[in-house]
């Protein structure tokens, strides 16, 4: 059977693609030509600024952390990229669902094919290889702070490159990361080379992956609901659908955000300049996925008024753990880091509750 080819751009992936991509195994995701083009261009500055003459660029041809201001030559990059991940995957926890693990590898090839991050074409073809082969990264649900997705990111940068630590789910089975790239006729290692670990580990596409699923299945349950709340109560209903749509609105614009550092940008010299200032932290995601609980509590509690009284009875503490979801985790918004990162909005705590009220919501309908 021919697979349904699906073209990734960094510019134009939205939430019905995602969910098909990751559901349906008749897809094939691949890079599209201009975006590898442009991506060959981006990168072909990093190698430039990896010679002698170039100037001191954070990241590139530089260290992290204490770190910033130390050359680093190509070789002694390559070796770090090997340590980077180890410190910073320090998540605990279940497993997080394959689904968003898988979706997580997709949105990010498509971040990284935007071209701005400066990553390898070839970086990105190991992404959807993988991603084709049905191989998806086990990644733990806790262990950032909330500023971004470091800790799970950092996972999958072992993951993709097949540290020896990492695991794998393939066919229903959570098995070694090499192990699972061998059956699935794969490298069961990639090299990453200058600047490739810190694109895979610096932004915030688990929460994004995660919030994508959630909200489209909170949708589909909304859509069964919609026309009976539309004749009872068409305020309740529009008010829902209005804020469904922005919410939607922005979930697909973030699919298609550049969210690392730092990123290139045309210099107007037919080159290009390294910009820090990324957007890691998903803060509008957070601020949407935190009214998922807010219309999920209203919903449930617009179907108990048309319950009996003994429906209503066992749902009541149902209910009541969807109105606890409904406290926004973005209001706890905190400094880290002595003030350097200064607005911490907790969008990934976001995104999961919104992700635990959908499904009491869907038991409640059940």
């Amino acid at each position: 059977m021919n697979r349904e080819i699906i073209y990734i751009n960094g510019h134009d992936l939205d939430i019905d693609t995602v969910v098909k991509a990751v559901s349906d195994k008749n897809v094939e995701v691949r890079l599209a030509d201009s975006a590898r083009e442009f991506c060959t261009q981006t990168r072909n500055q990093i190698n430039q600024w990896l010679t002698g003459d170039a100037p001191v660029v954070y990241g590139i041809n530089t260290g992290l952390g204490n770190m910033k201001d130390t050359a680093l030559s190509p070789e002694e990059h390559i070796r770090w990229n090997k340590t980077i991940p180890y410190p910073h995957a320090v998540n605990i926890g279940n497993p997080l669902d394959e689904n968003i693990t898988r979706a997580t590898l997709l949105i990010r090839a498509n971040v990284l094919a935007r071209g701005y991050s400066a990553v390898r074409p070839a970086l990105i073809d190991r992404y959807l290889a993988i991603f084709n082969s049905g191989v998806s990264p086990v990644m733990h649900e806790l262990g950032s702070t909330g500023l971004s997705d470091l800790a799970p990111l950092a996972e999958m940068a072992m993951f993709i490159a097949g540290f020896k630590e990492s695991e794998a789910y393939y066919e229903g089975e959570i098995i070694n990361a090499q192990e699972a790239f061998k059956k699935a006729g794969l490298d069961e290692t990639f090299e990453f080379e200058c600047k490739e670990v810190l694109a895979t580990m610096n932004g915030s596409t688990v929460t994004q992956a995660n919030s994508v699923l959630s909200y489209d299945k909170f949708e589909k349950l909304f859509d069964i609901i919609c026309r009976e709340m539309k004749e009872k109560d068409e305020a309740l209903y529009q008010s829902m659908a209005n804020t469904m749509e922005f919410m939607r609105f922005n979930l697909n614009k973030e699919n298609n955000v550049t969210c690392d550092n730092p990123t290139l940008f045309d210099d107007q010299n037919g080159g290009f300049e390294p910009v820090m200032g990324c957007n890691c932290s998903n803060t509008q995601i957070g601020y949407v996925m935190d009214l998922v609980p807010v219309i999920s509590s209203d919903i449930a509690k617009f179907i108990c008024k048309n319950c009996t009284d003994e429906a209503v009875e066992k749902t009541a503490n149902i209910i009541n753990l969807i109105d606890q979801l409904a406290i926004p985790a973005t209001a706890d918004n905190i400094a880290t880091k002595a003030g350097q990162e200064d607005h911490v909005e907790f969008s990934y705590g976001a995104a999961r509750k919104a992700r635990k009220a959908t499904e009491l919501l869907e038991v409640i309908m059940a």
